[in-house]
């Protein structure tokens, strides 16, 4: 590795690795702690798997929005810079699939492996927890009309999830076929607006991507809107009042405690069914985009340089591809053999995060050499990335 180069998105790696870690928790909550059996005061609090989550930090759906918005400004925020080479744009375009596609296909082979040795006892747990999210995604989709599983079934999966958005054996991997699109669609709203200074003409163009983006998923209008934000707002970071600051945060984080924030009532067919689901999606988004803002706002927090945060974002991909069938098996485990229990629980929640990231050190080290491969393939021979860099350089999950 090359002697470590100060990162200039601190902020930005150490959020997602946190928010890597949410995701993670918000899945052992909904396999682990359904509501029915929760204290009261726990509900209380939004510490159970229940809709909604009263506080952003464990509503996984508004850190998965959290991970789109920063892989969006990520992505693009060289691109609209000043002085900027709009053929860097084509090839990070070019570069989106493969640089997905192992972890991807890692996370998919994983599941399917440990549920052919019979290491993924999800049934087994979910009738102890009554948790029907352990069931139905915690591990493999073993009802017709899914295919019987096999390892070649697996890597087909792993290739067609980007083309449907749905896995048979890992149910957190949906988000890669936006990523996908969603980053495409960035980087192409990126190369077109460049760097001139030109806000309602960028704004327009930018609207016009976003609005076919949305057919797509929310999540890839989201990427494209971040653009906009990315030029004008945080391309050159600079201090808020503290004040405003903190009022940002705190909006992303109310609106990020959503979950559903238009009534169901309100969905009386297909087409409104969409638009309630698009509309909560984008209430998540324009949290997101409030919490980045806000966070960059602050020097301090901006130029944080925590040694657990910094490794956080560097394993954040990795941890998010595997962290279900990890969790999975480990957490099942331990809950068949000691008993389901509040110490059982405990300990089973440990010991399996203890196991997601072990495995996700190695896993992050091979993701950086990939990285280093698609570099010299398309043509650009950087330095060495030091686990800053690696984890600047992460895609959102």
């Amino acid at each position: 590795m090359a002697s470590r180069t100060p990162s200039k998105l601190r902020d930005v790696d150490q959020l997602r690795g946190y928010a890597a870690l949410a995701v993670a928790l918000y899945h052992f909550l909904l396999a682990y702690v359904p509501a029915a059996s929760a204290p009261k005061a726990m509900t209380a609090l939004g510490l159970v798997a229940q809709r909604p989550f009263l506080i952003a930090p464990l509503n996984g759906h508004f850190m998965v929005t959290v991970f789109f918005v920063l892989s969006s400004f990520v992505l693009t925020r060289g691109l609209v810079a000043a002085g900027s080479d709009r053929t860097r744009g084509v090839i990070a375009i070019a570069k989106r699939f493969p640089r997905l596609l192992p972890l991807t296909l890692i996370g998919v082979l994983m599941a399917a492996v440990l549920y052919l040795l019979g290491w993924l006892p999800t049934r087994e747990v979910a009738a102890i927890t009554h948790s029907g999210w352990l069931d139905r995604s915690g591990g493999i989709k073993y009802w017709e009309p899914w295919p019987a599983v096999s390892l070649p079934g697996a890597a087909r999966d792993g290739l067609l999830l980007f083309v449907h958005g749905v896995s048979q054996f890992n149910s957190a991997l949906w988000t890669m076929k936006y990523e996908l699109f969603g980053s495409i669609f960035a980087l192409l709203g990126a190369t077109l607006i460049g760097s001139k200074q030109r806000p309602i003409a960028d704004a327009l163009l930018l609207t016009l991507l976003a609005f076919l983006a949305l057919r797509i998923h929310p999540l890839c209008a989201i990427c494209v809107a971040t653009v906009y934000v990315a030029k004008y707002v945080l391309v050159r970071p600079a201090d808020l009042k503290l004040p405003l600051a903190l009022g940002l945060i705190g909006v992303g984080l109310i609106l990020g405690s959503t979950f559903k924030a238009l009534p169901e009532e309100l969905a009386w067919d297909e087409w409104t069914r969409t638009q309630v689901m698009r509309i909560d999606w984008l209430v998540h988004g324009a949290g997101a985009t409030a919490l980045l803002v806000g966070m960059r706002g602050i020097a301090r927090v901006r130029d944080a340089d925590g040694w657990i945060g910094h490794q956080l974002g560097r394993l954040s991909f990795a941890v998010y591809v595997i962290h279900i069938p990890v969790q999975s098996a480990v957490a099942g485990a331990i809950i068949l053999t000691f008993g389901y229990h509040p110490i059982g629980v405990v300990g089973a929640l440990l010991l399996s995060t203890a196991a997601i990231f072990l495995l996700a050190w190695p896993l992050s080290r091979l993701d950086e050499r990939w990285m280093a491969q698609l570099n010299r393939w398309f043509g650009k021979r950087p330095a060495p990335m030091s686990g800053q860099q690696a984890a600047s350089s992460n895609p959102a999950p």
